[in-house]
């Protein structure tokens, strides 16, 4: 706002200190004479801003930190230990059939032969594993056949070989051969006498068919009792 005794009676023009804007304001007789510098004609009087008061900022609360007493934590401590042992009982209460499913299974392998043999029917899943048993204890390897004419008569000559898969010496069981076409169906069938195979060993094997029939592509063998 203008300074007291700045208005004469004429008025005058005045501009905002802020927004520099310029306008007339009409003047009103003066109680008092006005002294000479607030006389002067035209003069443009300065009008001092008020500040805008400053808005007051609300305060802001700090959330209080929880002060953890000794025994609070004493209580966490006896928590973690019992959570810490039920987890090693857990484990252990797991490993003890682990290990003893691991140690059957060593034993079920160092001793699949004999297991063969006292059961038979075990084999198939052996063999289904990959491993090297057979019912008896006994394995037929290294087949071979071949067509020869021995005086002016075809015969069918099979080589191949008995191995003894036991630590024990044993006689072999009668090796039946069978020939059969295409379609499966049997067309020729003869036996080998094997013989006694000593422990770990192979008895090597050699057997003709005389006149075999033509259509016979599949040789087949096992192992019969008496």
């Amino acid at each position: 706002m203008a300074k007291a005794g700045t208005i004469d009676m004429n008025g005058r023009s005045v501009r905002c200190a802020r927004c520099e804007n310029v306008w007339f304001v009409e003047g009103s007789a003066p109680d008092t004479l006005p002294d000479a510098l607030a006389l002067e004609d035209n003069q443009t009087v300065l009008i001092e801003a008020e500040p805008d008061p400053q808005p007051e900022l609300p305060f802001v609360p700090v959330p209080s930190v929880p002060q953890i007493g000794a025994h609070t934590r004493l209580r966490d401590k006896v928590d973690a230990e019992k959570i810490a042992k039920r987890r090693r009982s857990l484990r252990l209460i797991w490993a003890v059939p682990v290990i003893g499913l691991l140690a059957a299974a060593s034993v079920s392998l160092l001793k699949r032969q004999a297991i063969v043999d006292q059961y038979p029917a075990t084999a198939t899943i052996y063999q289904a594993l990959g491993f090297n048993v057979k019912a008896g204890g006994l394995d037929v390897g290294d087949l071979s056949t071949e067509t020869l004419i021995v005086d002016g008569e075809t015969i069918l000559r099979v080589t191949g070989q008995v191995r003894n898969l036991l630590a024990k010496a044993q006689t072999s069981p009668m090796l039946q051969m069978r020939l059969e076409n295409r379609s499966g169906e049997p067309l020729a069938d003869w036996f080998v006498d094997v013989g006694q195979i000593e422990a770990k060993g192979v008895k090597q094997i050699e057997t003709d068919y005389p006149n075999p029939p033509i259509d016979g592509v599949e040789l087949r063998y096992r192992f019969v009792e008496d």
